[in-house]
């Protein structure tokens, strides 16, 4: 015979654990998607473009100064990021447009795909505040933050590795895969897009972007264990807040 009240503790209790449990998966995918934006909002940053650009050697294959390369991929970042993405600039006042029109069509489609790419990691971040700090005093929640670092830096492990034995099969993969409508090739005798941004220029952000996001999650997964422990450790009874909460 199943005793009424025992039945309802026993469902309220089970209920508990599967909140706990949500919120969990939640601070660990807030955490992994705030890293990736963390990571390119750093390499986003012109003192790295700019190096890059150097290093690739994009100032030669343009016929362009240093100081004008620069300036042009300053304001093609610009309208990727803040708009208006139209891309018909020129490099000097009524001059001809930099970017063919071909190149700004696929420059707009980028400049769509990461502002997808912003606001969901935006939405990863609002959706780590808000899971994490009610329950910034449970050891779990910080092992989920561990979690979701760790899963993030197996994964880009994972694809740093296809991209450093295959690059180019694995950039053919991405645009395809992003940019469907097939807009994305370009010859670099001739069209300046890819002259600005060579392959050698997306050979370093890809590998400095994976350090990046390697070294974040190694950062995060630390600071998390240290935070876990120092509230199991503070516990009465050694078992998390929200553990004892859901019994």
């Amino acid at each position: 015979m199943v005793v009424p009240g025992a039945a309802a503790r026993g469902a309220s209790a089970t209920s508990g654990r599967q909140a706990v449990a949500a919120v969990r998966v939640l601070v660990g995918v807030g955490t992994a998607l705030t890293i990736l934006g963390v990571s390119v909002a750093v390499l986003l940053n012109p003192i790295y473009i700019h190096a890059a650009l150097d290093a690739s050697g994009s100032a030669g294959l343009l016929g362009m100064t240093r100081q004008a390369t620069h300036a042009v991929s300053d304001r093609t970042i610009g309208e990727l990021v803040f708009g208006p993405a139209t891309f018909a600039f020129s490099v000097v006042p009524g001059g001809p447009r930099f970017y063919d029109v071909a190149e700004a069509s696929h420059l707009h489609d980028a400049s769509n795909l990461l502002h997808l790419f912003l606001a969901l990691t935006g939405a990863g971040l609002v959706v780590l505040l808000a899971t994490l700090l009610p329950h910034r005093r449970d050891p779990g929640s910080w092992r989920a933050v561990q979690a979701g670092s760790a899963a993030l830096a197996g994964f880009i492990a994972a694809v740093g590795i296809f991209f450093a034995v295959a690059f180019d099969a694995a950039f053919t993969l991405f645009h395809e895969l992003f940019f469907p409508q097939g807009n994305w090739s370009f010859n670099p005798a001739t069209e300046r897009m890819v002259q600005l941004y060579p392959t050698a220029f997306w050979e370093l952000i890809s590998m400095t972007l994976a350090l990046v996001v390697l070294v974040l999650c190694a950062a995060t997964w630390l600071v998390a264990r240290a935070r876990g422990r120092a509230l199991e450790w503070s516990a009465p009874d050694g078992s998390a807040p929200a553990e004892r909460q859901a019994r």
